[in-house]
């Protein structure tokens, strides 16, 4: 519920909730008080002005027509029985003295002087809480007797402290019910403001770990519900950025390593031929040989390192066309075949029969890629020397909505433990630092970058027969109609 309902509801709640608890507390009252039916109630009251009229005229008729009436003991009996039921009465006098006091006036005013009361009758007077309207009438009996009868009538429905007790009574429950509203319409407010207030702290004190859960609806809700997307982001933007500083600590030690390791092979072949130790032109030439290969090497790793640091920084511009995968493929094989069987590695191209799979890729950055792997599957299978073949097997098959690329080798395979980090930078499942065998490292992470910098992915796992297999799932290129027919361009 959102805080302008509760607001609304609140208001409305503070004018209607009293006046319910009212009616409901005069119900109770009439309840207790031995009425069943309040509509014969109010129907009782709003009759007893014309009954008490009704039986004051008859009474004035027998006053001044048959006063004899009144000496009658039935007679007087019956009309104040009459006039009790209609909370009224009649007070009589012969000579001064008085005759008869209804039994209803005894009861509601047992110590009453009444001698008085009939000789000065006052307007109104007030008899157990209630006022009473007094009218006089002087007579003369048949016998030529004075006499006197005060009709006291009750004026009120209700007690005169009701007035008061009934005022207070309604001020306390809309005082009751102004507080309650507002304590607990304030509390579903500032409750959730509060949690947002400390989880506030929490950030400022550097803490993202808590959870800001939403404990209510409404614009509250919404905001908490932002205020943990906002936690959410950056506590990723800050595990990132500490992700990144690692990685650059990490670039910064393997580069120092990798880039001292030829460095000192040269200086030592450079010092050598400085010393005189290569003496011989063969020597010679074998020491320039090694110093060129190690310079080549280093110029590679270079290479390398500067490839993965834009790729990791996300500032390599992709130049992406729309390609025929299984014709692009068949071009690449056969310029890295002659190399490969140098290596004593055979290399086989099933292609995919049917149409052609257009992708969305830069030629350029995804022969590096397919290179990369090309070149590791050689390697690792140069290190074992007791394969009997060396094989290479290329196929790929089409997806829904991806190109799925498999490389598989007849090598050694992947230990299971290094499986899920050949990808991260500077792994090698040949864990010794020796570039000839190990590698620099960063050829299967510069795969990842590239791969991933083209929507897809890459993985790696064994074949059944115990060689490598690395997969690259890329997505198919959708072309869109532009300005021109003859203009194709890719949605990717």
């Amino acid at each position: 519920m959102s805080i302008r309902v509760k607001l609304y509801m609140s208001y409305l709640a503070m004018v209607f909730v009293p006046i319910i608890l009212m009616i409901a507390f005069m119900l109770f009252i009439f309840y207790a008080g031995g009425n069943k039916d309040v509509r014969q109630y109010f129907h009782k009251e709003d009759n007893e002005s014309y009954l008490q009229a009704l039986v004051f005229g008859e009474l004035s008729y027998v006053l001044r027509n048959d006063a004899g009436e009144l000496e009658k003991k039935e007679y007087v009996t019956g009309i104040q029985d009459k006039l009790g039921e209609l909370w009224a009465g009649l007070v009589i006098s012969r000579d001064g003295k008085i005759t008869s006091v209804a039994p209803f006036l005894r009861e509601v005013s047992p110590n009453e002087d009444w001698q008085s009361l009939l000789e000065q009758p006052p307007s109104m007077v007030t008899f157990n809480s209630f006022h009473f309207e007094t009218s006089s009438m002087d007579f003369t009996y048949p016998d030529g007797g004075e006499g006197r009868a005060v009709l006291l009538r009750r004026n009120d429905r209700v007690p005169i402290y009701w007035r008061p007790v009934s005022t207070a009574i309604s001020l306390a429950f809309i005082g009751l019910t102004s507080l309650l509203l507002t304590y607990f319409v304030s509390r579903s407010i500032i409750r959730p403001i509060q949690t947002l207030k400390a989880a506030a702290l929490q950030i400022k004190d550097g803490d993202l770990s808590h959870k800001v859960v939403a404990t209510t609806k409404g614009e509250i809700g919404q905001l908490s519900i932002a205020f943990e997307d906002m936690r959410v982001r950056l506590k990723q933007s800050i595990d990132q950025s500490l992700q990144y500083e690692e990685n650059r600590k990490m670039l910064l030690s393997h580069i120092s390593h990798d880039l001292k390791t030829p460095i000192s092979a040269i200086k030592g072949y450079v010092e050598g031929i400085m010393d005189g130790i290569a003496n011989t032109e063969e020597k010679r030439n074998r020491y320039m040989q090694t110093i060129y290969r190690k310079a080549a090497d280093m110029d590679q790793l270079i290479d390398e390192l500067f490839l993965f640091s834009k790729l990791d920084l996300q500032k390599v511009a992709f130049d992406f066309k729309t390609i025929d995968i299984t014709r692009y493929m068949e071009h690449l094989l056969d310029e890295q075949r002659f190399d490969l069987e140098k290596s004593g590695v055979r290399l086989h191209y099933k292609q995919l029969d049917g149409q052609p799979v257009m992708i969305a890729a830069d030629p350029d950055k995804l022969s590096r890629a397919l290179t990369n792997i090309l070149n590791n599957c050689v390697k690792y299978m140069g290190q074992h020397t007791d394969l009997n073949a060396k094989d290479i097997v290329v196929w790929i098959r089409e997806l829904e909505q991806f190109a799925l690329v498999k490389i598989e080798d007849t090598g050694p395979g992947i230990d299971e433990e290094a499986l899920p980090y050949i990808f991260d930078g500077f792994y090698r499942a040949e864990q010794s630092r020796n570039s000839e065998t190990g590698g620099s490292g960063l050829g299967l992470a510069i795969v990842k970058q590239i791969i991933e910098g083209h929507g897809g992915d890459v993985w790696a796992e064994n074949t059944e027969q115990g060689g490598a297999r690395f997969c690259i799932k890329l997505p198919k290129a959708a072309s869109v109609k532009t300005v021109g027919d003859h203009e194709e361009h890719t949605n990717h």
